[in-house]
């Protein structure tokens, strides 16, 4: 029987979607046990057949996917490395498509289809506050993501962030039942398929250096989070994906439609969308108090490819009547009361379990990340720039120095 534990998977694709003309370029697994600790990680490139797509998109080079094997060539070590786990990825959605699309066209059929563990969609309720994208949700933990462009790097940045929401869940049930629930899938074995190694991509070249992010790649960590239904978060998820190369091309908008139908979405809920996704972007531009012109142009193109209205873009890039500043944070206006969540980060002088015993002695909660709950974060060196702190400015979250919160809490 195979051994309890999770199977986070993370995918590296030629476009966005699967059910139209899009393959796997790049797979990679990683296992963690019961307690959320990382045990193994493995990767392959994957041959796609005739369409490779864009590959500064994806970062595989054609000599590197014409020498990789098939999906068929590694669908019977793919499944086995998931069988009787949980599946866990950020943005269930559409990794679960890509995979029940590439298993189809092998004639495999997991039993129970895919079932799979969204972080995206746990954020709501393990970092409130937080938007869609990985990067977002692991800067409230201080999770470092590797640099690099593959799949690998973001299965275990993903790893770590269902590692933090298991151990600091308080309560274990709905992990204990979803690892039950794993146990009973069925994943039949592929026989017939030849089994093929899997291929690591090439390391980068030293001193290849990523280009700077486009304003909708940096807009897009900043976007505010998201309180409408699951249908909703994966269609402004994929909207995040369609539009940071600053395209969006008519198959995509067909294909946008294709997905809000299967969704059930009616056509009113994605103009309501389209139109609260440009606002957000506006509201994140606003935050420096003024708008670049090359700012100005990416949120024009924007709105033309969501089709948003003329008369609601040029009210938008005229003032930030929308935007909502959130007050500096002081020092001089905190008051701890029972109940305040205080997080912590970087080399305490004293150890974390000793400020855990204080601060529960004075009826406070020592929290894991930082959220829009988050009275006081407490940092090791307040200037520092990390996920956390940085976080904390956003929410507007005082901070202070270890010495900061003696005095605080009245600690000699």
């Amino acid at each position: 029987m195979p051994e309890r534990g999770y199977a986070v998977i993370s995918l590296k694709t030629t476009g966005l979607f699967p059910y139209q003309r899009d393959r796997v370029v790049e797979v990679a697994v990683v296992h963690l046990d019961v307690g959320g600790r990382i045990a193994a990680r493995w990767q392959t490139v994957v041959n796609p057949g005739s369409n490779a797509g864009d590959v500064a998109n994806h970062g595989v080079s054609t000599a590197e996917l014409l020498r990789a094997p098939t999906f068929e060539q590694i669908a019977p070590r793919l499944v086995d490395r998931l069988r009787g786990r949980v599946l866990v990825t950020h943005n269930a959605q559409f990794v679960t498509g890509f995979l029940m699309r590439e298993f189809e066209l092998i004639g495999y059929a997991p039993g129970r289809g895919l079932e799979a563990v969204c972080t995206m969609h746990l954020a709501r309720t393990y970092l409130p506050g937080a938007g869609r994208l990985l990067v977002d949700c692991c800067a409230a933990y201080d999770i470092e993501i590797e640099p690099g462009p593959g799949a690998l790097v973001q299965a275990v940045a993903c790893a770590s962030l269902l590692s933090a929401y298991v151990q600091g869940s308080p309560c274990v049930a709905p992990w204990s039942y979803a690892l039950d629930r794993a146990e009973q899938s069925a994943w039949p074995r592929i026989t017939a398929a030849p089994d093929a190694e899997w291929v690591h991509r090439d390391p980068s070249t030293p001193g290849d250096e990523a280009p700077a992010p486009s304003f909708l790649a940096r807009a897009a960590v900043k976007l505010p989070d998201y309180t409408g239904t699951e249908e909703h978060l994966d269609y402004l998820a994929l909207l995040d994906l369609c539009l940071l190369d600053h395209v969006l091309s008519p198959q995509e908008t067909r294909e946008l439609r294709v997905l809000a139908e299967f969704s059930g979405l009616t056509v009113a809920e994605c103009i309501a969308l389209h139109r609260r996704y440009f606002e957000d972007l506006v509201q994140v531009a606003w935050l420096n108090g003024a708008l670049s012109v090359a700012d100005s142009a990416d949120l024009i193109a924007v709105a033309r490819m969501l089709d948003v209205a003329p008369k609601i873009v040029a009210a938008a890039l005229a003032a930030p009547a929308s935007v909502v500043q959130l007050p500096p944070a002081s020092i001089d206006t905190v008051l701890l009361e029972q109940g305040d969540i205080v997080v912590l980060t970087g080399n305490m002088a004293r150890a974390r379990s000793d400020w855990r015993r204080e601060l529960v002695a004075r009826g406070l909660s020592l929290g894991t990340a930082v959220t829009l709950r988050t009275r006081l974060l407490v940092a090791a060196n307040p200037a520092s720039i990390t996920g956390k702190t940085g976080k904390a400015r956003d929410y507007g979250i005082p901070i202070v120095s270890e010495f900061g919160l003696r005095s605080l809490i009245g600690v000699r």
